[in-house]
């Protein structure tokens, strides 16, 4: 078997990596090399000082096309490709040659970070607890030239320890197949690509932060009925937001200081609690306005124009980053742009009046509706989305009579919200009108996962419908009943889920699914055969969102917990498994429409949930149409259909 290279490196540089990006970064002329530490395979680590002549056995591994595992392994490559094989005299590693232990992380369900997926995992070797502030002093813009007494062999340490930590990792998580490494490696071809964006249209934006603020506090406001006038009141945020949360909810909100529990909208809390599906739309748009008040979309501009090369923005895109398989959004965070962009006319003059210096109205809402016409190009842009993509996989994953009949409605290019409002209120498709309709599209959009009552009030709220409590119970009840494969499939992965929990190595079954528990996870076969992984299933107490004590099957959830704090847990229900099921299998739709659209030469740069964005004429959009339609050998019977081809200079609705 071929040996594999396990190698980190330290770096410094007067170029600030979080705020410009790692291509500024690598291409900085005062970034440079400190050191490095590697192994192959079992062997004991190895270091090297970047006055030290070059491992010769590290640059015969490279040639040789061995592979090369490191964490965040996008950071080693281009630290090789743009700085140490130029300055050492040797052709640096190949993509293909690439493995990254943080990916492997996140597919196996374990927290990105190195440190904190070892704890996860409980490997007995941590990292070392100086190196933060080794890094502070020694790696970032302003830092020493020197070494301290004794810190030299600490970095040594340091390195050497992070090596042995991430080869145990790697041994640990779920192997990629050579398929997923070949998606990962178009993923890191997409990001090296970058997103073209206009870099003046960035600069004028950002002399509107003032008033950007000022009108995210008016929306506040109005959203709130006066009870929040401001992003910065505490206190009546608490009173108007916490109410409206589950107790799954506050979870993502809690945090420990001092060993003390509490509840933060800090950052990272906010976007944790966005990325739940069942959030009451009201609370949804609150956040979103803090973050305008908090200038969310000016900041995007402003990463845009802070780390723009050559008017490219680079490695916006996490492959893997959800546990389903999802792409997740960085840098630019692409995920999280408005859909209701402005189309190319309309977004064309007020990009005009910004580039003047006019007064624009209603500035936040403005800036952060124009966030995906900022990406433009000269040759035009096409992009091209599925339809109804979970709406579809869902029923097709549950392998039933009842769920063919729904897909049936797909495949007549029925209305499906018509279908839908018609078998829940017993009437003729003709009758459904304009709001019979819209009560049908609330309903699919919010049932289909096991919400209930809560979660169809929520979602009518976003959409300005407004249900009593008994009113939202009978459209539950009727919708469950118009659509039996759905509590049927719930209950069918609570069983299976169950079973294998219980009975470790049997292999339990539900739609096109199956469980099974083994090597610490709790793992989901999809119909690509793909895994997915749950981490530490237990068979234990858990109390259920309203409060109730029940027991049941858990897993670790790869959030990383407070220091001195136990993993956080979460129960393995049936309907929350099913949702991630149906998300993955969209994932892996989508990822096999970018290999074949990298295969047929389509410059793609840019995947968004489920729409793909590539750069080039109408033409070749109605190729990644045709793409997009092709159904993968492993989904037969499941209706794909797609909005059709977009397409102008700037990218919008």
């Amino acid at each position: 078997m071929a040996r594999v290279l396990f190698l980190d490196l330290e770096t410094q540089s007067q170029c600030d990596l979080p705020v410009e990006g790692l291509v500024r970064y690598a291409q900085h002329e005062t970034t440079s090399v400190i050191c490095m530490a590697f192994k192959f395979d079992d062997d004991a680590a190895q270091f090297w000082w970047h006055h030290e002549p070059f491992p010769p056995e590290v640059v015969e591994h490279f040639a040789s096309g061995g592979l090369v595992v490191a964490h965040n392994a996008a950071f080693e490559r281009h630290l090789f490709d743009y700085v140490i094989a130029n300055d050492y005299g040797f052709e640096p590693p190949k993509l293909a040659q690439w493995r990254c232990s943080m990916t492997a992380a996140l597919t196996s369900g374990l927290p990105a970070a190195l440190g904190n997926a070892a704890e996860a995992l409980g490997l007995p070797v941590g990292k070392v607890k100086e190196g933060a502030r080794l890094i502070r002093d020694y790696c970032v813009p302003g830092h020493l030239t020197e070494f301290k007494a004794g810190d030299a062999d600490l970095m040594q340490r340091y390195c050497e320890t992070d090596v042995v930590v991430m080869q145990g990792l790697w041994q640990s998580a779920r192997p990629l197949t050579d398929h997923e490494w070949a998606e990962y490696a178009l993923n890191e071809r997409i990001n090296g690509r970058g997103i073209p964006v206009d870099v003046a249209m960035c600069d004028a934006v950002m002399n509107y932060a003032d008033e950007i603020a000022a009108d995210a506090d008016r929306e506040i406001t109005e959203l709130t009925d006066g009870v929040i006038t401001k992003a910065t009141q505490r206190k009546a945020r608490d009173a108007w937001v916490l109410p409206k949360l589950t107790s799954n909810h506050l979870k993502l909100l809690t945090v420990y200081r001092k060993g003390e529990k509490k509840i933060s909208f800090g950052k990272e809390c906010r976007a944790a609690l966005l990325e739940a599906t069942d959030l009451d739309p009201r609370v949804r748009l609150y956040l979103e306005y803090v973050d305008n008040a908090g200038s969310s979309a000016l900041k995007k501009y402003s990463v845009a124009r802070e780390q723009e090369v050559d008017g490219r923005v680079h490695n916006c895109l996490l492959f893997n980053g959800a546990q389903t398989g999802r792409f997740s959004g960085r840098v630019l965070q692409p995920h999280n742009f408005r859909r209701d962009a402005y189309g190319e006319n309309e977004a064309g003059a007020v990009i005009a009046d910004i580039l003047e210096g006019y007064e624009v109205q209603r500035p936040a809402n403005t800036m952060a509706r124009l966030l995906r016409s900022m990406i433009t190009h000269e040759d035009g842009l096409y992009w091209v989305d599925w339809s109804a993509i979970e709406g579809r996989v869902a029923p097709w994953l549950a392998d039933s009579a009842a769920g063919e009949r729904k897909l049936d409605v797909y495949r007549a290019e029925r209305d499906v919200y018509v279908v839908t409002a018609a078998s829940m209120f017993s009437m003729d498709e003709d009758d459904v009108d304009a709001g019979g309709r819209q009560s049908g599209k609330i309903a699919e959009l919010s049932l289909q996962f096991g919400g209930g009552a809560g979660a169809l009030i929520g979602m009518a709220r976003g959409y300005g419908v407004v249900f009593e409590d008994h009113e939202a119970s009978d459209i539950v009840s009727r919708w469950r009943r118009a659509n039996p494969w759905a509590e049927d499939i719930w209950s069918d992965f609570d069983k299976a889920i169950a079973r294998a929990v219980l009975q470790p190595g049997d292999e339990t079954v539900a739609g096109r699914l199956s469980f099974m528990v083994q090597d610490k996870y709790l793992w989901c076969q999809l119909p690509s055969e793909r895994m997915l992984a749950y981490p530490r299933p237990l068979w234990e107490d858990y109390e259920t969102p309203w409060g109730e004590e029940r027991r049941g099957a858990t897993f670790q959830m790869s959030m990383t917990p407070a220091v001195g704090e136990p993993p956080l847990r979460r129960h393995a229900r049936g309907a929350l498994l099913f949702q991630n099921a149906v998300q993955a299998t969209a994932a892996d739709i989508l990822r096999e429409a970018l290999l074949a659209a990298d295969d047929a030469g389509l410059d793609i740069i840019l995947s968004i949930h489920d729409e793909i964005v590539g750069v080039g004429p109408y033409s070749d959009g109605e190729k990644l149409n045709e793409i997009m339609l092709r159904q993968p050998a492993w989904a037969v019977g499941l209706p794909l259909a797609t909005g059709g081809v977009s397409s102008g200079r700037r990218y919008g609705k």
